[in-house]
């Protein structure tokens, strides 16, 4: 992100804000798109459900991967069509299906969900092809099954083929996995992928599903820091090709991929300001507004390393919430070249506001605008932005025109 463009806008608004910029985001996308020819995209909607990402995306024949009622909503009034809004999350109640029926495809997360769809179906004298969540016999690492909140236990199928053939206004026309997400091994993917192939086939051979679309769910990782490795994506899409060739006679359907944060993560940078600096015992501090109740996440990794008794490059991610404990990079913007030792707070009640502990930052000064990098997913909608009630941060998108949209709360 330009210095000068994030400079100019504080000067401007005078508080925080985040701003997402278009060019990041459509680089993303053209990455997807010439990797993978095969394969459709879906967009996480939770990762950011700003009004014109969304909007940029549909104009770019992303679809929607919509985790509940509104998010097919606010699909649809970005002018996604029906056939490329899948509905999928657990907990589904009648009114979200009754509500939802004739504007995307629904995933059902349980059998349970099966019936409650079916009897929406008879109410209003339909048909309804649907898609069924599966919870497989194997993780993203091995071939051991995990319990899970998402989805029917692979091996429960079997069990179930009369009741869901006994289900006369429903078909079952697709099947959504999803293990994990944030996979930086590509052949950790491609074999997650092939497993997934063959489960299809299982679908198709023993419980008479019919294979319109197979949503291999997410796991499309970023290099949070230099510490990592960027996931080979042009390697990745050379063997996925490779498996469509395979599984092609067999599986003439629409292959798809959820992008989770892959196309916003990096677009996105919180910008914020200092408010106060002052020294305690031999620790700098940089107190800036809006910090804990700005973007979450840094504050959150500063926790789990403070309780974690591992170091920190083995703690495990739990995501959205936590990533891994240099996820988001802080950073001063000035011209000093002097270096100081700091701990940079937000300007909360509590200690556990904290952007960064014992960081080596470019001295700064009172007014100074720091920002905080890989904030455009998981970062306005998951921060508890009405704590304290101090000022709602901006949320601001830079189009590729460079014309400044904002939304202000």
């Amino acid at each position: 992100m330009d210095k000068s463009t994030i400079k100019n806008l504080m000067n401007e608004y005078k508080r925080p804000f985040y701003i997402y910029d278009e060019e990041v985001i459509d680089e993303q996308i053209q990455k997807l798109k010439d990797n993978f020819p095969e394969f459709e995209f879906l967009y996480s909607i939770k990762t950011n459900p700003n009004e014109n990402i969304v909007k940029f995306i549909a104009k770019n024949g992303i679809g929607s991967d919509a985790a509940s009622k509104n998010e097919v909503l606010k699909s649809v009034k970005a002018n996604i069509p029906k056939e490329k809004i899948i509905y999928s999350s657990a907990g589904k109640t009648k009114s979200d299906i009754e509500d939802t029926y004739d504007k995307c495809i629904i995933t059902a997360d349980s059998y349970h969900e099966l019936e409650i769809i079916n009897q929406v179906a008879k109410e209003h004298g339909e048909i309804f092809r649907v898609g069924l969540r599966i919870n497989p016999n194997y993780s993203m690492d091995s071939d051991s099954a995990v319990s899970s909140k998402f989805g029917v236990d692979e091996e429960s199928l079997l069990e179930h083929i009369d009741f869901i053939n006994s289900l006369k206004n429903i078909k079952i026309c697709g099947i959504h996995v999803h293990l994990r997400s944030q996979v930086l091994d590509y052949e950790v993917l491609y074999n997650y992928y092939k497993d997934i192939f063959d489960l299809a086939v299982f679908c198709i051979d023993e419980m008479g599903f019919d294979m319109d679309y197979i949503n291999f769910g997410g796991g499309l990782g970023i290099a949070y820091s230099d510490r990592n490795e960027e996931l080979k994506i042009d390697f990745l899409g050379q063997k996925c090709r490779e498996l469509v060739k395979q599984f092609k006679k067999k599986l003439n359907c629409r292959l798809i991929i959820e992008s989770g944060r892959f196309i916003i993560c990096r677009a996105g940078t919180y910008v914020t300001y200092v408010i106060d600096k002052k020294s305690s015992r031999s620790i700098n501090y940089l107190i800036v507004a809006n910090g804990y109740n700005g973007f979450h996440k840094p504050s959150l990794a500063e926790l789990v390393v403070s309780y974690s008794q591992l170091p920190r490059e083995n703690l495990k991610a739990t995501e959205p919430i936590f990533t891994a404990y240099d996820a988001n990079q802080v950073d001063i913007l000035t011209e000093a070249n002097e270096k100081e030792l700091v701990t940079v707070c937000g300007n909360l009640c509590t200690a556990a506001d904290l952007l960064g502990k014992n960081l080596e930052l470019p001295k700064a000064e009172i007014g100074d605008i720091v920002t905080v990098s890989n904030a455009g997913s998981y970062g306005f909608t998951l921060s508890p932005i009405l704590f304290s009630s101090h000022e709602i941060p901006y949320e601001i998108y830079l189009d590729s025109e460079k014309n400044v949209i904002i939304n202000k709360y």
